[in-house]
């Protein structure tokens, strides 16, 4: 028997805090496995049937699943699965990343060293499959409905997890980090430097520079970098502005920076990216 596949992507890289990259559900035959292999981003697979095997590092650690458990695959982590040979599993998954994802996984008690989400519900009455099975059956609705039920998701997982954490905010760091960020969405298209957004907090550099990356897991420049070139996004796709305006327009002082600085973070170049994505549109 053939395995029975829907995959769905998601082509808008305007989000910066938390996106999806791609979803599906899958209804596996005897034995059919994926892997070894590594991710780039964050992988979830909820089980709503049947049983499988999930191997981290060749098959070094092996943990037995079946319905309603799921397993995380986090980014860089060589492993792989096989449905089981009698009862084979179908799954939902969703691949996703984003600034706050990290966090939101740590309260949801997910990580490398513990990558299997186990609750007490019945795994077609768990809002992890409610949500996750609303991305699928929807997935050509717009942007906006996509990330509202992403985020209704990763609640969902968290709230329903049995090793979740709570998980306690420092607020006057959160202060900092939260005017930092408003700081960057009001100026980014000026040539602000990281001793600005510090001397906006009245912090030190070095200090605000470490709070940063420790609260959001990125450095205050890499992030800046990566808000410009989400705007940049939203421009290539809704207007027709030349390369060298968009670069202007999102804080860059010269086309040549800007297309380096896009390609490396998305792999290919502003004109390419924007001849895609305005395809997209015009057949949808």
């Amino acid at each position: 028997m053939a395995p029975k596949v829907e995959f769905y992507l998601f082509d808008n890289q305007s989000y910066i805090d938390f996106f999806p990259l791609q979803f599906g559900r899958e209804e596996c035959s005897p034995l059919h496995s994926f892997g070894p292999a590594a991710r780039k981003h964050y992988l979830f697979h909820f089980i709503t049937a049947g049983k499988g095997t999930f191997y981290i590092s060749g098959k070094d650690k092996a943990y037995q699943l079946s319905q309603g458990q799921g397993f995380l695959i986090c980014p860089d982590l060589i492993c792989s699965y096989e449905a089981d040979e009698k009862d084979p599993w179908t799954y939902m998954w969703i691949e996703f990343d984003g600034l706050k994802t990290e966090h939101f996984l740590r309260t949801a008690g997910l990580s490398k060293t513990q990558p299997i989400f186990t609750q007490t519900a019945p795994a077609m009455e768990n809002p992890v499959f409610e949500e996750m099975n609303t991305l699928i059956q929807h997935h050509n609705k717009r942007s906006s409905f996509i990330i509202s039920h992403l985020y209704l998701f990763i609640n969902a997982l968290i709230e329903t997890s049995a090793t979740k954490h709570h998980i306690e905010h420092n607020d006057i760091k959160e202060l900092y980090i939260r005017e930092a960020v408003n700081f960057i969405e009001r100026h980014y298209q000026d040539l602000i430097s990281v001793d600005d957004m510090a001397n906006h907090c009245n912090l030190n550099k070095h200090y605000f520079s470490r709070l940063f990356k420790k609260e959001l897991s990125v450095s205050p420049q890499q992030f800046l970098i990566q808000y410009r070139l989400s705007k940049s996004c939203e421009l290539l796709r809704s207007t027709n502005l030349h390369l060298h305006e968009i670069a202007r327009e999102v804080g860059y002082s010269n086309q040549f920076n800007y297309s380096i600085a896009f390609k490396r973070q998305y792999e290919q170049s502003p004109k390419s990216w924007r001849n895609e994505h305005k395809k997209q549109e015009k057949s949808t």
